[in-house]
């Protein structure tokens, strides 16, 4: 596979366009906060005067969206785009988006949840590397780790390896090189049997997903497999899979080891490296990963290295 194009550094001072490909902004005051740290960093966040007003779930009509998307992307103002937040969306828009402006304009675009669908799309039809991190709504919530890991990754360092802390080496086995590509899994999930959907041959997968009932993430799982989206992986990294605060840790403790179990019976005829408890997801330390990039995954040493 040819490299992929890496998008030019953000410096002090460069402006971020914010879109809304997916869901509306329904937290202003979260909004306002994440705004407001992107300016603490010492980028100019812009966004429009009217906060992407509906309809319904979704910030504005398709075409609209999509739109915006492009505008953003063909702006030599413009140095980057983040998403505003998730929620549901990007699928719509695919139809509408120009993926060969994103090779003439190569600027980092970032995101996570609904966002996966959109940065597994740039990647396999521009062969753009993009991020898959933190959104403005979920930036009050981040750690001073991921808030670091966010602000290198966007002034160009994001080669900078991961010593991935607390991981749980579900399943070991010999290092493994592979294309780093994943997200949220049921976004993954809603683009296979699509024309949009993407390779996963000789990849590093990475999931997470929030507050879905086990039986569902057990059939989204079986369904990869069944699929044989699972039989070209190198190697398998499980984020955060969190469940509401209602649930006690005894209850979390055995809906993550049920997820990690599910993985290991799916894959027994394919025993690639399977990491559980990585820094990826809707929780406070969702680490910025560059979608697109060449990954080294170390068992030995928990480490994920990039070249």
């Amino acid at each position: 596979m040819a490299k992929p194009l890496v998008p030019s550094a953000l410096e002090k001072g460069d402006i971020i366009g914010i879109v809304a490909p997916a869901g509306r902004v329904v937290e202003q005051a979260r909004f306002e906060k994440g705004i407001r740290i992107l300016r603490e960093m010492g980028f100019e966040p812009v966004f429009p005067r009217e906060l992407w007003p509906g309809p319904g779930y979704l910030a504005d009509t398709d075409v609209n969206r999509a739109g915006e998307l492009m505008r953003m992307v063909a702006s030599p103002e413009v140095k980057a785009v983040m998403a505003a937040r998730g929620g549901y969306g990007c699928l719509r828009t695919l139809a509408h988006l120009d993926f060969s402006q994103f090779r003439k304009n190569p600027k980092p675009v970032i995101g996570f949840s609904d966002l996966t669908i959109l940065l597994n799309q740039i990647f396999a039809q521009a062969n753009l590397l993009c991020f898959h991190g933190p959104v403005v709504t979920s930036l009050p919530d981040c750690t001073n780790t991921a808030l670091e890991r966010l602000y290198y990754s966007l002034t160009g360092n994001f080669r900078k390896g991961l010593q991935v802390g607390d991981v749980e080496i579900v399943r070991g086995g010999d290092e493994v090189r592979g294309i780093l590509v994943g997200g949220n899994l049921s976004s993954l999930m809603a683009m296979i049997g699509t024309p949009y959907d993407p390779s996963w041959k000789e990849a590093i997968l990475f999931i997470e997903d929030i507050n879905e009932p086990l039986y569902k993430i057990d059939r989204m799982l079986t369904q990869l497999a069944l699929s044989g989206k699972l039989e070209g992986v190198r190697g398998l990294l499980i984020g955060d899979f969190g469940m509401d605060e209602k649930f006690d840790t005894i209850s979390k403790l055995r809906y993550t080891e049920a997820i990690w179990t599910r993985v290991l019976e799916l894959t027994s005829n394919t025993p690639f490296p399977v990491w559980g408890n990585c820094p990826i997801g809707h929780f406070n330390n969702n680490l910025t990963l560059p979608l697109g990039l060449p990954t080294i995954m170390d068992s030995n040493a928990a480490t994920l290295s990039f070249y």
